[in-house]
């Protein structure tokens, strides 16, 4: 059995284990310079997503803002359209008082005309008084 040194390893040793460093180092760079990029990108997404978000946001109160326009001007003619219907039901209601007036005048002409008397006020009419 011969005797091997460590001189004559070390061709072999440097045949087999360079290249692995060699490899080793280059996988290294590469995953690093990924990294570098990958980690880029998504600084690239927040600031994209923070400018959405803020527009979103301005969008949001923009719009807000204009419902609430939008549901002022609503109720103010609401109650418009409100105060003009009672209006329109008192004058209904007194046209309609100062007809019931003239109906009671002019059958009390008639009755008189006719010569005939009221009749008297029944229960039912009593009570409802």
């Amino acid at each position: 059995m011969e005797v091997v040194t460590l001189s004559d390893l070390a061709p072999i040793l440097a045949a087999v284990v360079g290249p692995m460093l060699a490899i080793m180092l280059a996988m290294m760079r590469y995953q690093h310079v990924d990294s570098v990029k990958t980690r880029n990108l998504m600084y690239e997404l927040i600031d994209k997503n923070r400018e959405l978000i803020d527009r979103n946001r301005e969008l949001i109160e923009k719009s807000s803002r204009e419902n609430r326009g939008l549901i002022e001007k609503s109720n103010r003619e609401t109650r418009g359209l409100i105060r003009e219907n009672r209006e329109l039901i008192e004058k209904n209601h007194s046209e309609l008082t100062g007809s019931l007036g003239e109906v009671r005048e002019r059958l009390s002409y008639i009755e008189g005309f006719l010569r005939q008397s009221p009749l008297p006020p029944s229960e039912g009419d009593a009570q409802a008084a």
